[in-house]
């Protein structure tokens, strides 16, 4: 522990200040004098006496242990902050296992000016296991903190760099150490669901039947996991959060502003579908199933549109429209209004018609109709962009929204 407690001392040292003002509060404070011994030197019969007056001076070794728990505590038994408990503890286990960390990147070779560096660039399934590994390292980590301290380290790091941490606001309605406990459940199948589709990635087109059925697989146990560490009532407001059904709700809701009451209603008829139909390929179904899917769709429109009335339902079917909420992204993006959104968006309606009409024209030549579309489209072009901005529709552009400006 000598070299723990000379990393200590500089780490300490490092923040003078705010150690002296702990210290000076603490002598202030204290209530018991400090204990002095006075021991006289009388080696010499004829010498005159020296008098050296010893006190309780506080001494980094009176703080060495192997073990973590005691260290803590005799931290916490000088009066030490907790936050400076929890820096120092931190940092030490941050050093002690970086030697793990090195061990799983290996030896590599140093970096030359006059080399291309395209292995760095490429992600294969050596490197996809590497990061998998060093990741294993940091939850190790994070439950050695959450052991010692009951607190999460990621969600300490966020505070050192004064970031507000996506976690820690949405779990705010658990104690510190549940919320750990979730959010590495949450973490470590987020890991192995990237990794999983990295992986089909590199070797297939798109994810295989078994893949999809891992994924499931990986969903429920962390389900399953969470739900053993929470009440009924933490369940429930977990799954307001973090259940695929909420994802949905509030995606459809992307450029409308529900109440608290409207998202509660629409996530009940969300949940209700997807318990049933969320993991289904309609591909896969029998004709007879995909009867029965297609009918619990009409159901789940029709209970919606019943709750939202027929104004504010034509709403939301445009809010779920990709192309607007892109609109909406790029006006954001350019501090345009919201309104800007919507005006684009009746261009788009307005333009569809006027296709359909044109295609159904008779009459008309294929090089006529053709000439007519592609004028309608330049018009269209021109109306968008006085409106959005050059800038703004170059964005929305790039997004790859804005196909039924050219109808391709």
């Amino acid at each position: 522990m000598n070299q723990r407690a000379g990393f200590i001392f500089l780490l300490v040292a490092a923040n003078a200040a705010m150690w002296f003002v702990f210290v000076r509060k603490q002598s202030v404070a204290k209530s018991r004098p400090p204990q002095v011994v006075i021991v006289t030197n009388r080696a010499a019969a004829h010498a005159p006496a020296v008098t050296v007056i010893r006190t309780n001076a506080f001494n980094w070794t009176q703080l060495e242990s192997e073990d973590y728990r005691t260290y803590i505590n005799r931290l916490r038994s000088i009066g030490c902050p907790e936050q400076t408990i929890r820096d120092i503890v931190i940092a030490d286990l941050e050093k002690l296992m970086a030697a793990r960390v090195h061990e799983i990147e290996g030896p590599r070779e140093r970096p030359k000016f006059w080399k291309p560096e395209r292995k760095e660039l490429v992600r294969t399934v050596d490197t996809l296991e590497k990061m998998s590994q060093k990741q294993e390292v940091d939850f190790q980590k994070r439950e050695i903190i959450r052991d010692l301290l009951g607190v999460d380290l990621a969600a300490e790091r966020s505070r050192a760099q004064g970031e507000t941490d996506f976690y820690e606001e949405r779990l705010d309605f658990l104690s510190p150490e549940q919320r750990s406990r979730v959010r590495i459940i949450m973490e470590r199948a987020n890991r192995a669901e990237v990794a999983l589709r990295e992986k089909s990635w590199l070797e297939n087109d798109e994810l295989t039947a078994g893949e999809r059925k891992e994924l499931r697989e990986i969903q429920y146990t962390k389900e399953q996991q969470v739900a053993s560490l929470l009440s009924p009532a933490e369940l429930d407001q977990y799954n307001l959060w973090f259940s695929p059904s909420a994802y949905r709700t509030r995606d459809s809701f992307f450029a409308m502003e529900p109440s608290e009451e409207d998202f509660l209603a629409i996530y009940k008829l969300q949940r209700s579908f997807d318990e049933q139909w969320a993991d289904v390929q309609p591909a896969e179904l029998t004709p007879a199933e995909f009867q029965k899917y297609e009918q619990a769709q009409k159901d789940y429109e029709a209970g919606i549109r019943e709750y939202l009335g027929e104004d504010r339902y034509a709403e939301y079917q445009r809010s779920r429209d990709a192309d607007f909420q892109q609109l909406q992204a790029a006006a954001s993006q350019f501090g345009l209004s919201l309104g800007v959104a919507s005006e684009v968006y009746g261009y788009k309606k307005v333009l569809e018609e006027e296709r359909t009409r044109v295609r159904e024209m008779p009459g008309l030549t294929a090089d006529q109709r053709q000439r007519v579309l592609s004028a309608l489209a330049e018009e269209a072009e021109g109306s968008v962009v006085e409106v959005m901005g050059p800038k703004a529709y170059r964005f929305y552009l790039r997004t790859g929204a804005g196909k039924w400006i050219s109808g391709k």
